[in-house]
């Protein structure tokens, strides 16, 4: 029981989720220095100081902590963009906030985007199977909360009719790309292109004047 609870963030002690937050930081940094291959837990137990032993009281395995990473990683990410996207007049100004803020993010926590590309670059099997669906479950979150928008700005006639999967989708695929080249490019700079990035779709979803 002490067990399970101690995994449990919203049942655990002050010590105990702070013992949590400490490890999940270890293992952002070990994975954006050393890689997903790399990351043991005793790699990510050493560079925190503690025995692999207390990672396994805190979590159930090596899946486990990748899975507190990547929540991490994206409660970070809602902290930070939610209330200025929310905030917004229209919602052409929360997509293009979402767009442009969603760069800065990258551009401001690098190790928590190379920690979790290389979570998601590694995210299936060999056979096929999804290794750490907590990505799955958050892309789907992000891509929803997406498409809240979009209808937003439909009924209001900001936006022309449609696929509001689809255009979610190319926009999540478009910062993934903008992810892909600071990580062949370290000196680079995602948010002067997250503005061209932004521009580009908001002439996609506009409904064109008569």
């Amino acid at each position: 029981m002490t067990e399970r609870i101690a995994r449990e963030p919203g049942r655990s002690t002050f010590i105990q989720r702070t013992r949590r937050a400490q490890l999940i930081a270890c293992a952002i940094d070990v994975l954006a220095e050393d890689g997903y291959v790399q990351a043991s837990l005793s790699r990510i137990a050493k560079r925190a100081g503690v025995s692999r032993g207390v990672i396994l009281y805190h979590f159930s395995g090596r899946d486990d902590l990748l899975d507190a990473v990547v929540s991490e990683v994206y409660r970070i990410a809602t902290e930070e963009l939610r209330p200025t996207i929310e905030t917004q007049s229209t919602a052409l100004r929360a997509v293009r906030t979402f767009i442009v803020g969603s760069a800065e993010f990258y551009r401001a926590y690098p190790a928590h985007m190379a920690a979790l590309r290389e979570i998601v670059a590694h995210s299936r099997s060999a056979d096929g199977t999804i290794r750490h669906s907590e990505h799955s479950r958050a892309n789907e979150r992000e891509l929803s909360a997406l498409g809240v928008l979009f209808e937003r700005g439909k009924e209001a006639g900001e936006f022309r009719a449609f696929s509001t999967p689809i255009m979610a989708r190319t926009i999540r695929s478009t910062l993934d790309g903008l992810l892909g080249q600071m990580r062949v490019d370290p000196g680079y700079d995602p948010v002067p292109e997250a503005h061209e990035v932004a521009d580009i779709f908001e002439r996609a979803m506009m409904r064109q004047s008569e």
